[in-house]
């Protein structure tokens, strides 16, 4: 029987292609399934709103959850050159040196987290073991207990590690299962030699202390109010708490000052641990705890003053704040025509720390009979420079656990013409 002759569509192959083409179509129209499904899920899933990290805010660990979305920063805004950090204040009188500029780096650990809440790492928590933390506000505006960053109408502020030399290098290692905070009683000693050499030389930190690795960061202080907390919070205030364990450092606060009005006064205050007054040369008051370690007694006090001036009936022997006593320093003439030189150290050995430096002067009314204290019973704080209405929040805020309201409206001291550096 003769074969069919087969179509040229068929020679061709042509009933292949089109099984292929209808195969690739189902694909296609799969794949186009899915994708849209996984788009559609995508864009219900997306968040509209932004949770800060825990950081001890008012709400616990999670704070407040805003309703708008987090904009992305424009990148040019964000690399403009850092200016330098000044007070607020209208009305700063001041003159201080020159200030190193601080670096991007220490700014942004000394000031991470900061934004516009209270407190180290965000939020109202820890530091002072109240609800505030050691400063407040962020950036150009931050300020804190021990400071404001750069220049403003306080004493000049710095920092120094005595454990480091300036080039870094450890001068004193801290080590496990070695004493209560990893360093022997001589290395101690060493810490206390250190603070001899500034009531040596007069108040001149920057000599006295050139051997030793200084913080970039320059603070200026209104008043040294410095109720209980870690003592952790100094560097962390100075930005470099990565770089210095919160043992064996000091703080030293210079300036050149004028009295408001012609009289003697006297620095009353006390510290855990350290804390010298000098005046014009001459150690006129020392608030430091006092530590009998055995055979180092003799290089564990800061200096060899003792009080000699009389305490004022009905005002507290002890600090509210903290577990130290007041202590009066010696009578000092201060005229407002004349400057004097001031330096102030603070210094802690490891774990709580706190200081406290008010000013009593012959004339107040709490030396007459009759007359009262303040309101609250404490003296007025010694105060450089007027503080503004931040500063004095943050005080108030932080003696109030303690029911200690510092009195500000005391004495307010001006600046005199710098400082040496």
């Amino acid at each position: 029987m003769p074969q069919r002759r087969r179509s040229f569509w068929r020679r061709l192959g042509g009933e292949g292609f089109l099984a292929s083409v209808v195969v690739h179509l189902l694909l296609v129209l799969i794949a186009g399934y899915f994708i849209v499904s996984v788009t559609k899920d995508s864009a219900k899933k997306e968040p509209d709103s932004f949770t800060p990290g825990a950081g001890g805010g008012t709400a616990g660990t999670q704070a407040k959850q805003f309703q708008t979305r987090l904009q992305p920063k424009n990148p040019k805004a964000t690399a403009k050159t850092p200016t330098r950090i000044t007070s607020k204040s209208a009305s700063a009188t001041i003159a201080l040196p020159d200030v190193p500029t601080v670096s991007m780096s220490a700014m942004n650990s000394g000031l991470a987290g900061g934004g516009s809440s209270k407190g180290f790492g965000g939020g109202s928590g820890g530091g002072m073991g109240g609800g505030i933390g050691v400063g407040v506000g962020g950036g150009k505006n931050f300020v804190s207990l021990f400071g404001g960053r750069g220049q403003g109408n306080g004493l000049v502020g710095e920092f120094w590690d005595i454990k480091h030399a300036k080039d870094r290098k450890p001068l004193i290692t801290l080590r496990n299962g070695v004493g209560t905070y990893g360093y022997t009683d001589d290395e101690i000693s060493d810490y206390f030699r250190a603070i001899r050499r500034i009531v040596a030389a007069k108040g001149d930190a920057t000599t006295a202390l050139e051997k030793y690795f200084r913080a970039d960061a320059v603070l200026s202080a209104n008043g040294i109010f410095q109720p209980t907390m870690n003592a952790a919070e100094a560097p962390k205030a100075f930005g470099v708490e990565k770089e210095v364990a919160p043992v064996l450092w000091l703080g030293v606060y210079r300036g050149r000052i004028r009295a408001p009005f012609a009289d003697q006064f006297r620095f009353v205050g006390g510290c855990d641990n350290v804390l010298l007054v000098i005046v014009n040369g001459k150690l006129v008051l020392d608030g430091s705890l006092k530590y009998m370690p055995g055979g180092s007694v003799k290089h564990y006090y800061a200096a060899d003053w003792k009080q000699t001036t009389e305490p004022i009936p009905g005002h507290p022997a002890r600090a509210a704040t903290n577990n130290f006593n007041f202590v009066y320093g010696d009578w000092v003439r201060l005229e407002p025509g004349t400057d004097a030189d001031v330096t102030i150290v603070l210094g802690e050995t490891g774990g709580a720390y706190g200081a406290f430096v008010s000013i009593d002067y012959r004339s107040a009314p709490w030396h007459k009979k009759g007359g009262a204290l303040p309101p609250g019973g404490m003296l007025p704080l010694f105060l450089v420079g007027k503080p503004d209405a931040e500063l004095r929040d943050l005080m108030e805020k932080a003696g109030a656990p303690a029911g200690v309201k510092p009195f500000l409206d005391g004495p307010v001291f001006t600046a005199g013409r710098g400082v040496r550096r």
